[in-house]
């Protein structure tokens, strides 16, 4: 977490105030004076987002290290300058994850059809990052995808080794949960993609909860949901499977906050509305 003395002294000031999970793979939500208006968004002098409703959600990748500086740009030039806040990242271990027995086609797309498949599925998710829902549903935080708990099989963070392959890091949660076991929105929010055949996710779907904060849920095996549907918290959205690259039903559950894949699990145990720092 963000430290509170230093929190507590940026609301005193009048600055900008952050409060959240600081660690690798986590975030922060920033808060502005109630009274102050809209602002960019700059993390280390780079624009990356913006407030909406005196809110931001800042993520960070699993290799972002040392200190982050937030600040807040006044849009338009009409309100006052904010104090910018000082994030420390806490730094994490990661699991190595080997998977072996997955089909060759799988680990490394052989054919030219299947080229083609991994390559016009590329570009359809291009399209879909690029989208951005007007909500905050985000703000409300996050509940369990699932109806029932169920053992992680995958975490966050690590290294996937296919058929003796390195792959990239796995980026989200394993649910192994039974196929047609019901996937339940996490929080509320549009949904942008539903695909029932991608080459890799098999049936995909993605929400977008607000400022590009969007979850991606995979593997499915039905899709109950179509895009540009506004989905509830607790609301099904289709169930459990093994389509795609998998060996064996499961929920797999990714947040990507434009464009850096966060921990779920960080995102379940912080609830923004909660936050004394973020009260406004």
């Amino acid at each position: 977490m963000i430290a509170a003395l230093s929190a507590l002294a940026l609301a005193a000031s009048g600055g900008l105030v952050c409060d959240g999970p600081a660690l690798q793979g986590g975030f922060v939500v920033c808060a502005t004076p109630a009274e102050a208006g809209e602002y960019d968004i700059l993390v280390n002098g780079e624009a990356k987002t913006e407030t909406v409703d005196g809110y931001a959600f800042v993520p960070f990748y699993r290799d972002v290290t040392g200190t982050v500086t937030i600040a807040a740009k006044a849009k338009n030039g009409g309100q006052p300058a904010l104090e910018p806040a000082s994030v420390e990242i806490e730094e994490r271990e990661f699991d190595i994850q080997r998977i072996d027995g997955l089909p060759p086609s799988k680990v490394e797309p052989r054919s030219p059809e299947e080229q083609a498949k991994v390559e016009a599925d590329w570009l359809k998710k291009q399209e879909t990052w690029k989208h951005r829902a007007d909500g905050v549903w985000w703000l409300e935080g996050f509940r369990y995808p699932l109806g029932e708990e169920f053992i992680q099989s995958g975490v966050y963070g690590s290294q996937r080794v296919l058929n003796g392959e390195p792959k990239n890091p796995h980026h989200g949660i394993d649910y192994a949960a039974p196929a047609g076991e019901p996937i339940l929105a996490p929080a509320a929010g549009e949904v942008i993609l539903a695909e029932p055949d991608m080459y890799f996710e098999g049936g995909l779907v993605v929400i977008d909860h607000g400022q590009g904060v969007m979850g991606l849920f995979m593997h499915m095996s039905e899709i109950g949901v179509k895009e540009g549907d506004i989905v509830e918290p607790g609301q099904p959205v289709g169930k459990v499977g093994s389509t795609g690259r998998s060996t064996g039903p499961h929920l797999h559950w990714g947040l990507r906050v434009r464009g850096e894949y966060i921990d779920p699990e960080l995102a379940l145990a912080f609830k923004p509305k909660e936050s004394e720092l973020l009260a406004r």
